[in-house]
């Protein structure tokens, strides 16, 4: 449970189903900001009152140590190489697919507030498209989704789980629900947080053509096809490309300029869900792919390459396909697995 409104009403469902409930709060973060605020204090307290309610224990349990090590660490690693690693992805995998359920008794289930679904261990989108999170879960190998029940699943909406949270009494009903990366949190952007850990200097800007527009200030904080804060002239700058070895950004202007869109990637360390490929793949099959959670799916081809990393094409054109970041595929709603972006073409 995270003290959010989608764990809480997924306790509360479990409930009603007859099971016996037990909450587990896990702290990955020391999330104390530089007002002496701390947010995980304040998330296991809601945490502890939504189990008063229910009538049901709840746990505390400690991942710093390794969440920093399985994640933080790689992410910052990442970052400082030029790419856009997906630490979410990680966590989900590595801490709370791996950590926290190697603690929960093998003759328990497992549940969670995702919007996903458990169909006989294959894991499938939930039924909320907006809120579908199956994208986050690509990793997660089959064994853990077979323990795991995903109570918000079948539920079409997302307004239907703040209703039920209101007619319940649990007070997170209102809450503002988290966005982004847990050890960011509310305190600050993200390009400032990165700064206390990486030391890039600034550098240049540049256009396509090698014209200097501006100057960056380390390429750590910034992401393809996002604004690059670069003024120069009347046109809004999109970043397109990080030169590492000569610290160089490179920017076109407008949203759709086309350097920003690519019909093609190459994923490494690539993962399939059930361990190998569905019996239909042969040598390659037609799936819905994303590169982002947010991104509408793709129909695209996935093909297995010699070196063993994977090819994705496109239909249509991708804008900004970022290396570091989650290509993943579905089987319609079936998800499949996925990989590293490691090369655009």
């Amino acid at each position: 449970m995270s003290g959010g409104v989608d764990s809480s009403v997924s306790a509360a469902l479990l409930k009603q189903q007859g099971y016996k409930v037990k909450g587990i709060y896990m702290q990955n973060w020391d999330t104390t900001d530089e007002q002496g605020v701390c947010t995980s204090k304040e998330d296991w307290e809601d945490v502890q009152k939504v189990c008063e309610v229910l009538n049901m224990e709840c746990q505390f349990v400690d991942f710093v140590k390794e969440y920093w090590v399985d994640v933080f660490e790689k992410t910052l690693n990442d970052y400082a190489h030029g790419i856009t690693p997906n630490p979410d992805i990680a966590c989900n995998s590595q801490i709370k697919f791996g950590a926290l359920l190697d603690k929960i008794p093998k003759d328990a289930w497992f549940a969670t507030g995702h919007y996903c679904r458990n169909v006989d261990g294959k894991l499938y989108r939930g039924l909320e498209p907006n809120k579908d999170q199956s994208y986050y879960l690509s990793t997660v190998t089959e064994e853990a989704i077979r323990r795991t029940l995903f109570p918000l699943g079948n539920i079409a909406s997302k307004s239907s789980v703040k209703e039920l949270a209101f007619q319940l009494g649990l007070h997170v009903a209102a809450k503002r629900e988290s966005m982004g990366i847990c050890f960011i949190g509310r305190r600050k952007k993200f390009s400032a947080f990165l700064k206390e850990y990486i030391d890039q200097p600034p550098g240049l800007a540049v256009d396509p053509e090698g014209n200097v527009i501006g100057e960056h200030q380390g390429l750590y904080g910034y992401t393809i096809g996002q604004a690059s804060r670069i003024c120069h002239g009347s046109e809004k700058w999109f970043v397109a490309q990080k030169i590492m070895s000569e610290n160089k950004l490179v920017c076109v202007p407008g949203w759709g300029h086309p350097a920003l869109f690519h019909q093609e990637c190459i994923a490494r360390d690539w993962t399939w869900i059930h361990h190998k490929p569905p019996s239909h793949f042969n040598s390659e099959m037609e799936v819905d792919a994303q590169v982002r959670y947010r991104q509408p799916p793709e129909k695209a081809i996935l093909s297995q390459l010699p070196s063993g990393d994977y090819r994705v094409q496109f239909k249509n054109p991708i804008r900004a396909i970022a290396t570091g970041q989650q290509v993943v595929v579905w089987d319609k709603d079936w998800c499949l697995g996925g990989g590293v972006i490691d090369k655009i073409l």
